[in-house]
């Protein structure tokens, strides 16, 4: 069997800080931990953190491997810690060191930066010498470092928000992937998440050719099974959810294309049309003030309805199979997803799921869920009716998930990946 050697960059995973995680962390993170089972494929993990310890301490905490081969794109840790070092005298100075020489230091400082910054375009005692030591480079969400390009060049793809709606584009947190949208071309091969992500990106970017866009669908990891009755009662304890209620849950950030606001209000005027008493709504995810005015504004007109509301903020990864498995059902009615992996890790998990019927999400839940019109205020209520007035519905939409949701597995991803990069590279 041929081995493919190939250079994977795992920035999202060595530069995480205060353990602040994205959802592409958790997709690069599992990327990687497949390829490291593989007998046919070499890895070396590339690194664009300056912080060396940080990235191998990172490697141990997320990947369990400290003591991969690492490459990285910035300078020896010790000429960052002189730096470092550095910047303090330089903070002291302006208390303990006369003007001029507190300026003199400032000014030096800013110099070793410009020196770093030019030092970082040419190799480093870090990088490899010789480039064919990789067969290809490999990124989970960035552009190909500019040492590589040569390289066969592989990227995943998600999404083209930015590309679609203005209020993205706009965003300067998005400038990244707009960079990214101007250099892709076509000596890259994209692993589209969805055939929704690859018609999205032949249709904005259309210089990109469709034989270099494979789809490849996610998975969610494996810790998304159903939970037992005590893992449920421990999660609905520490997250202060009434025993005596059922709940509905909903995972998500607070991006107005998540359409939370709308589910919420639907659940309130569904239970005060029904005269229900035994439903709380849960909302897991971490909250923006101006969301929560938001929505206390939308609602505000319903009697009694915010405490029937629970804004449980952030939840540690190791509760949400259990919160997953303890509701009713799991709502996720977004505008636009590129693959949509909540209802897929509600649906491992056994829970009846509702979301909408746009861009990817019918490619994820198939024939599995109640799929609705993200902006059809009646239908939302009606698939609350449904689920909450007809368990048959429910067990039959649970089983209906955990059966769909086998056809995900990161095994199959990886599948995918490894073939395309060994058949383009030539093994």
């Amino acid at each position: 069997m041929s081995k493919i050697k190939v250079l994977f960059d795992a920035s999202i995973i060595t530069g995480v800080r205060n353990d602040i995680k994205s959802g592409i962390f958790f997709v690069a993170r599992a990327m990687l931990l497949e390829f490291l089972k593989r007998d046919d494929i070499n890895v070396t993990i590339f690194s664009a953190e300056i912080d060396i310890k940080l990235a191998e301490k990172n490697l141990e905490r997320y990947i369990g491997n400290s003591k991969l081969s690492i490459v990285h794109k910035h300078t020896p840790n010790t000429t960052n810690s002189i730096k470092r070092k550095l910047k303090e005298v330089a903070r002291k100075a302006v208390f303990l060191a006369p003007e001029p020489i507190a300026l003199k230091l400032f000014s030096f400082a800013r110099k070793l930066k410009s020196i770093m910054q030019k030092q970082r375009e040419v190799k480093t005692e870090n990088l490899p010498l010789q480039e064919p030591k990789y067969d290809a480079f490999f990124s989970p969400i960035f552009l190909v470092n500019d040492e590589y390009l040569n390289l066969t060049k592989f990227i995943v793809i998600y999404d083209a928000i930015p590309l679609i709606y203005d209020e993205y584009k706009k965003n300067p947190a998005n400038t990244w992937f707009l960079e990214l949208a101007r250099k892709l071309d076509e000596s890259y091969t994209c692993f589209a998440i969805s055939a929704h992500t690859k018609t999205d990106f032949l249709k904005y970017l259309p210089h990109l050719k469709p034989e270099n866009i494979i789809v490849t669908p996610l998975a969610c990891d494996e810790r998304f099974k159903p939970a037992n009755a005590d893992e449920i009662a421990r999660a609905r304890k520490k997250y202060n959810i009434p025993e005596n209620k059922k709940y509905i849950f909903s995972l998500c950030t607070l991006e107005p294309r998540k359409n939370l606001i709308r589910a919420v209000k639907c659940f309130a005027n569904f239970i005060s049309k029904n005269n229900i008493d035994d439903l709380v709504f849960v909302l897991g995810g971490a909250h923006w003030d101006a969301f929560i005015k938001l929505l206390e504004h939308e609602i505000g007109s319903i009697k009694n309805i915010k405490s029937r509301i629970l804004k449980i903020g952030y939840v540690d990864d190791s509760d949400q199979a259990a919160l997953y498995s303890g509701a009713l059902f799991f709502v996720y009615t977004s505008q636009y997803e590129g693959f949509g992996l909540p209802p897929l890790e509600a649906m491992s998990c056994g829970t009846p799921v509702i979301t909408s019927n746009n861009s990817s999400l019918p490619e994820v839940v198939g024939q599995a869920a109640i799929m609705i019109d993200y902006d059809d205020d009646a239908a939302h209520i009606k698939a609350y009716e449904s689920y909450y007035y007809n368990e048959n519905l429910r067990q039959e939409n649970s089983k209906k998930g955990l059966e769909r949701a086998k056809l995900f597995s990161w095994e199959k991803c990886a599948d995918i990946m490894i073939t395309e990069m060994k058949r383009r590279a030539g093994l």
